[in-house]
């Protein structure tokens, strides 16, 4: 099987690419620095040319700028969608993975809801912007030019990254200070997704390709975490001693009434829990 991969040199796309590549699959890498084809490694520029000479069966979309964007930066997110896009005719493939943000439904909040594929969106940030346009092209062109899309919108990856979020908690974990909480921190709810579970379930879709049927999913593990219970679960897979030191809950109100302060709470203790039913209920997965 040939598999086209973008953001193959990105937080997933080095994992992925090892796994795919141990599962004896052709990959053909594509990067927006440099190409050679003698290592299967090319250029959007060389797709949109047709060098990639044989076809394609699945294109994997990870390719993204960095979630720091700014609003200038929409276009050119945009633009890297576009132009996989446009090249799939020229490399004879029909069905795509995107890999999406869950922050197309907004932030974190102090409500308690859960999050349905079938939820309103509310991007709030030009990276949940440039998102949602890419899958409104996905979606749109699959209709004009007849192929098959898979959507996979996703929460935080719990991998340790220095360049992620929760790569650098693991950073400050790993130092083992005692973390300053709150206990607000032991109730709030946020989903968060394993390498495990991405994996498995890519693995799942490249086996049957009746996955790819024009669908989007809440990609996320079942049960979510509050923000204390993620602190512990990664100081215990670092084998550290944890000590979380909790604040009064006044200061923590107290704290809510400066608003760039409740930015800064709503981020650290807010809720956003996505509804994976209909991930588990597709892929049979096991709670």
């Amino acid at each position: 099987m040939n598999i086209a991969l973008t953001g193959s040199s990105g937080l997933i796309g080095l994992h992925l690419l090892q796994d795919l590549k141990n599962l004896n699959y052709n990959i053909s890498c594509i990067s927006s620095s440099h190409s050679s084809s003698e290592t299967n490694i090319f250029s959007y520029e060389d797709m949109l040319a047709g060098k990639i000479s044989q076809p394609i069966d699945f294109i994997i979309h990870l390719a993204s700028m960095n979630s720091e964007m700014s609003d200038l930066d929409i276009p050119l997110e945009v633009a890297i969608t576009e132009d996989v896009i446009k090249s799939m005719p020229l490399i004879q493939c029909k069905k795509i993975i995107f890999f999406s943000s869950a922050k197309v439904y907004g932030d974190n909040s102090f409500e308690h809801k859960l999050i349905l594929e079938s939820s309103s969106l509310n991007p709030s940030c030009a990276y949940s912007k440039a998102k949602t346009l890419c899958e409104e092209h996905i979606i749109k062109s699959a209709k004009n030019m007849n192929f098959n899309y898979l959507i996979f919108r996703m929460p935080p990856l719990l991998i340790n990254h220095p360049k992620s979020n929760v790569g650098k908690i693991f950073q400050f974990l790993g130092k083992g200070f005692p973390i300053p909480s709150f206990a607000v921190g032991d109730k709030n709810s946020r989903s968060f997704l394993s390498y495990k579970l991405l994996y498995s379930v890519l693995e799942s879709v490249l086996k049957s390709e009746s996955y790819i049927n024009d669908e989007i999913f809440n990609l996320s593990d079942t049960h979510p975490r509050s923000t204390n219970e993620l602190f512990r679960e990664i100081a215990e897979t670092m084998q550290k001693n944890l000590r979380i030191i909790y604040f009064p809950n006044f200061l923590f109100q107290a704290m809510l009434r400066v608003n760039r302060l409740q930015l800064i709470l709503c981020r650290l203790f807010g809720n956003f829990n996505l509804s994976s039913e209909k991930l588990r209920k597709t892929f049979n997965l096991v709670d």
